[in-house]
């Protein structure tokens, strides 16, 4: 690569920052930002030829269906309750539990994530919601910002994820697979995810507990009990609201519904019966069919109407960005630029997994400008020909970029996530936020760090299923 060409990569870089500060969306950023750098190479004839067919050879791949599709049946999901049955359950089988509310509004948001494929829009959505529950039920702020901002990054590794699809799409890996990939590393988030927000509980209750113990030997206390006023526990620690709030009524038939569209979907991956493709359409059907039973009759069009709304518009948002993608993609592609720094990597011949951590520590710095879901687009075919050279297995490494890339949205000091929760609870500031985010951002590493130890846990599901 020219130093000219070193010039312009690095001119269209900063324009393209420059684009992102101004709040120009990140599609359209990407785009404009390509578009100039490809009028530099090769004139505007090229710039506008490739703007006017990038997005038809973008959309016109047939594996893209599953985005819709997907899509669909998540806004079909929720609209028929769905979703609401499976926190009911999930605020009602945990109430006891130290952090019950905030496991619940952890247990949510990761459903929403799921539906919208967008960890920035789940935090924009739950944030208040979820935050008032956690504080209502007699935990502080700073852990409401952690579980939601958290929380968020949930949706990208349990399916259907339209992140993994989006990997999938972009490296030529299978789609299925992936899909089923995720499971494990998942669930694995999530335990440890709401095993952070017990130990963080238990730690607030001890230090409360030992405040309450000096506070009895002074001598200006009076009837020798700190907690008046309130209830207690059998351990003496005062009774939170998660303990005193009533009972949610459960919707049990949701909670299996939402079960069926599961094993619909995901299920006829697992034995084969379905392509990626086929499945999200069985799934979009049953979901389809599941509104139209647990919605009034006078009401179905309006329902239908509404579901088809807000599809359209998440499936629009994505397609903008997987098109601004492509044309910024094109003109690193077209410089050389890409090209240049995967052979610079494979001509180092570092160690292999000294390799990987580099390129993982490399998504970090994008959280701070993208989210889920245009980082994907933009670092996934320039880091898979690098990683999958160095005899790394596709599928393995994609759930491992993915993970790490929603990583990046909650990791100080720009993580998109806490900037969006800051503004929809402004008072909580971003102090409070970060502090709050930390805990769950040493949970990520254990993951992450247990997923490169073990990598059963990400190829253990794919390579027992018969996924086409």
């Amino acid at each position: 690569m020219t130093a000219g060409t070193l010039f312009i990569v690095i001119a269209v870089l900063v324009l393209f920052l420059g684009l992102l500060a101004i709040r120009l969306h990140v599609g359209f950023s990407l785009m404009l930002a390509g578009m100039v750098g490809i009028v530099l190479m090769r004139g505007t004839d090229a710039a506008v030829s490739t703007a006017a067919n990038q997005p038809f050879s973008t959309a016109a791949d047939y594996s893209l269906t599953i985005i819709p599709l997907f899509i669909l049946m998540g806004v079909f999901a929720v609209r028929a309750q769905l979703a609401q049955a499976g926190f009911d359950l999930a605020s009602r089988v945990l109430r006891r539990f130290p952090g019950g509310a905030a496991v619940a509004s952890l247990s949510g948001s990761g459903l929403f994530a799921a539906v919208t494929g967008s960890s920035v829009a789940t935090v924009a959505t739950m944030a208040r919601v979820s935050t008032d529950a956690i504080v209502k039920a007699g935990h502080g702020i700073r852990l409401a910002a952690g579980v939601v901002c958290a929380g968020g990054t949930l949706g990208v590794l349990i399916p259907p994820s339209i992140v993994l699809v989006l990997y999938g799409v972009v490296t030529d890996e299978s789609i299925g697979e992936l899909l089923l990939a995720g499971l494990g590393p998942g669930l694995l988030t999530v335990l440890t995810y709401a095993a952070t927000i017990v130990l963080m509980v238990l730690a607030r209750r001890k230090r409360k507990a030992r405040a309450a113990v000096q506070e009895e030997k002074e001598p200006a206390t009076v009837g020798g009990s700190s907690t008046a006023g309130g209830s207690s526990t059998a351990d003496g620690t005062p009774a939170t609201a998660d303990e005193q709030t009533p009972q949610a009524k459960l919707d049990l038939s949701g909670v299996l519904l939402l079960g069926v569209i599961f094993l619909v979907s995901i299920g006829s991956i697992y034995l084969g019966l379905a392509t990626a493709n086929e499945a999200a359409s069985f799934g979009a059907m049953a979901a389809f069919v599941i509104l139209l039973i647990r919605t009034r009759p006078p009401r179905w069009l309006r329902a239908i109407k509404e579901s088809v709304t807000e599809a359209v518009g998440l499936t629009a948002m994505t397609f903008l960005l997987m098109f601004g993608a492509g044309v910024f993609t094109y003109f690193l592609a077209l410089s050389g630029a890409s090209t240049a720094v995967v052979d610079a990597v494979i001509a180092a011949d570092l160690d292999p997994y000294v390799v990987l951590v580099l390129c993982l520590l490399l998504l970090l710095p994008l959280g701070m400008f993208l989210d889920g879901i245009s980082m994907i687009l933009v670092a996934a075919p320039l880091l898979h020909p690098i990683l999958v050279g160095y005899g790394f297995e596709g599928i393995w490494l994609g759930v491992l970029i993915v993970k790490v890339a929603e990583m990046a949205l909650i990791t100080p000091p720009v993580g998109m996530n806490a900037f969006v929760y800051s503004g929809s609870v402004p008072e909580a500031g971003l102090g409070r936020i970060f502090r709050g985010i930390v805990p769950f951002i040493i949970a990520d590493l254990v993951v992450v760090a247990l997923l490169i130890l073990v990598p059963d846990i990400v190829t253990f599901i794919p390579e027992l299923s018969s996924a086409q």
